[in-house]
């Protein structure tokens, strides 16, 4: 939900992943819309979409914590509702990840299906421009979707949090082009954005319980954060957490992308936070990671000529690989957009010349190998 009106956002405490805790924080964390009985009615198919970026365990913050989507789950099944969960991980198999982030337990304790998205339909997107955008086609087989987004640094977009999330709505390979076809962040979050206003989460809740700083989204440091936050605008939601994590607006391509457009949420003062003060929230010294470190300048993100943004690209980070981590898994080799990892041995080699700086390779590399 979308809506032109001023959107709200609710923040409150969870200091744990304890089920009475965070059962308790959730229903809190719903009660300003209306309950889950105001979003959720009986009969309704509903997908709970984590962020299930890969086969990691709850432990590391790569995922949505499994007791967010356990409670949810319960929560809609008294309401009603069927729940199915589900998302397109960026390496390793559906079943793998949802076994691994503990997913596979929630259904068996809920009785929750999990939703393969495996089969592909092109929707149409009206956001930055219009354009058919390659979706899940199980998508279709629900009645709403509820967005469980993690708390993460990440070294392309800024941040991910609820709008990035949704790029798990799209099937396999496709994610891998996307990021070939759009290297640079703006770029690639003007995809995202137009995803995102494509797949329309019907509500978005952020486990920042546990949260991920440093070199995220998936070899960053877990830290205890605290904090559960909800909207039905992702973008809303998107830029309030920016607000509470330290980053400026510039420094999270996805809101930029969503300013760009005028889209209801991208700015903080247009936000309805209930009565809350963002300053009581705010998280120190959180570890932002090198978009807000300055290794990737802002210009890159905004800055409209070309010849200069082209300038600012060749002095993007690039990946390295430290040889006394590597395993020779290959997951880097096979989840680059260009397929310019190539392997000597048992030890892989990147193209630096023809690197697009997407960062997939850093970011799905279980071992941390390889480095900015």
């Amino acid at each position: 939900m979308m809506q032109s009106v001023k959107p709200r956002v609710y923040i409150t405490r969870c200091s744990r992943y304890h089920y009475d805790e965070m059962r308790l924080s959730l229903i809190k964390l719903l009660d300003p819309f209306g309950g889950i009985n105001a979003l959720v009615s009986s009969g309704q198919k509903v997908l709970l979409k984590p962020n299930l970026l890969a086969a990691a365990s709850p432990a590391e913050a790569v995922t949505t914590h499994p007791l967010v989507v356990k409670i949810m789950a319960d929560l809609v099944t008294e309401a009603g509702g069927k729940v199915y969960i589900g998302d397109s991980p960026g390496s390793d198999s559906q079943d793998k990840a949802h076994q691994a982030a503990g997913y596979r337990q929630v259904m068996d304790e809920t009785g929750a299906e999990m939703l393969l998205l495996n089969e592909v339909k092109e929707k149409k997107s009206h956001g930055n421009r219009v354009r058919v955008i390659p979706l899940a086609a199980e998508l279709d087989r629900v009645d709403l979707i509820i967005n469980l987004a993690k708390l993460k640094t990440h070294s392309l977009t800024g941040m991910t949090a609820a709008v990035k999330n949704v790029y798990g709505c799209v099937p396999g390979n496709h994610k891998k082009r996307f990021h070939m076809e759009h290297p640079l962040p703006l770029d690639f979050s003007k995809l995202v954005v137009d995803i995102c206003l494509a797949v329309k989460p019907a509500f978005s809740i952020i486990d920042a319980v546990v949260s991920m700083e440093g070199v995220g989204p998936r070899r960053g440091k877990p830290r205890q954060t605290g904090l559960l936050l909800a909207s039905e605008n992702p973008f809303a939601l998107d830029t309030v957490a920016a607000e509470i994590f330290g980053f400026m607006a510039e420094q999270v391509s996805t809101i930029a992308a969503a300013r760009a457009l005028n889209l209801t949420g991208s700015v903080l003062e247009d936000i309805n936070l209930e009565g809350l003060l963002v300053d009581d929230y705010r998280i120190k010294d959180f570890d932002r990671g090198v978009v807000a470190a300055g290794k990737v300048s802002k210009l890159i993100t905004n800055f409209p000529l070309a010849w200069l943004r082209n300038m600012r690209y060749a002095r993007r980070p690039y990946p390295v690989l430290d040889r006394d981590l590597c395993t020779g898994c290959g997951v880097c080799a096979e989840n680059c957009p260009l397929q310019i990892i190539s392997f000597e041995g048992l030890i892989p080699d990147i193209d630096h010349h023809e690197c697009i700086r997407c960062y997939c390779c850093q970011e799905l590399c279980a071992e941390g190998a390889i480095k900015l």
